[in-house]
């Protein structure tokens, strides 16, 4: 089953209960976690949200890990092998966000690659992107989030992103489509 009926279901499930949103756990920045275990053929997800509605949520990170474990450590040619074939595959399968995504850096040896909208939104100093962490150690994963950042911040901070559930189902569809698609750990 696609994730994204799951996803749905899960979604229309907590609309109607806030004691079972509240019972989530919650990250430091206050996210409720949601969590959709792994099964034959399809990867786990994890959504950390905000402001759970019946039609949208505020989205913090959405996360997707799954495949088979390597049964030995793969030559460092087989890993970046696999980070290019995963990279490339988040790549075009989220052509459809604001920015598209480029990779920003990779490191074959630790198996992560770091993907981010390029360009990134500006919008009177202040510079919005999407991020990607991709990697493939001992499972595949992908991570997604927003930021932004203007001039007079120490640091990027997240920004919570509002997505109905229709597209936050094609956002983990996507994710689960790009693991699916890289070469097998060897």
């Amino acid at each position: 089953m696609l994730l994204s009926k799951l996803l749905a279901a899960e979604l229309r499930r907590l609309a109607g209960d806030a004691a079972a949103v509240a019972a989530l756990p919650a990250t430091g920045e206050g996210a409720r976690t949601l969590e959709l275990a792994a099964a034959p053929g399809r990867p786990a997800l994890r959504l950390e949200l905000f402001d759970l509605d019946r039609f949208s949520v505020s989205l913090r990170r959405i996360s997707v890990a799954g495949g088979p474990a390597p049964a030995a450590e793969p030559s460092p040619d087989a890993r970046d092998a696999r980070l290019d074939a995963l990279a490339g595959a988040v790549i075009g399968r989220l052509s459809y966000l604001e920015e598209p995504l480029a990779v920003v850096e990779a490191d074959a040896r630790e198996g992560q690659a770091q993907l981010r909208s390029s360009p990134p939104l500006r919008d009177e100093g202040v510079v919005s992107y999407w991020e990607a962490t991709v990697s493939v150690g001992q499972e595949a994963a992908i991570s997604l989030a927003r930021y932004h950042w203007a001039p007079e911040m120490v640091e990027r901070e997240p920004l919570p992103y509002p997505v109905a559930a229709p597209q936050l189902g094609r956002l983990a569809d996507s994710l689960a489509a790009a693991l699916a698609s890289i070469p097998p750990a060897r």
